[in-house]
């Protein structure tokens, strides 16, 4: 007589299924994994621009008038060179 227990396959195939089943419902869970770190807002310091744009400013303003004093002080040779002979 033959019994009626049916037999055990190998129960690797469900194992894999269920893990995979397992993994799935772990991820939606978890959610969305970024591989690259977010970029965080940053809220710009308007006091701090300010400031280095004054700074330019006023080093520009240096630069121009040694300029300047340069031009009215001394005297420049200037030298004209034409496009075809160079």
């Amino acid at each position: 007589m033959r019994s009626t227990v049916p037999s055990r396959r190998p129960t690797w195939p469900r194992a894999a299924l269920a893990l995979l089943v397992a993994a799935t419902c772990l991820r939606v869970w978890l959610g969305p994994i970024a591989l690259v770190e977010e970029a965080q807002a940053q809220i710009p310091d308007s006091g701090l621009q300010r400031k280095q744009l004054l700074e330019e400013t006023r080093r520009t303003n240096e630069l121009l008038l040694e300029i300047k004093q340069l031009l009215a002080t001394q005297t420049l040779n200037v030298r004209i060179r034409s496009a075809d002979n160079p």
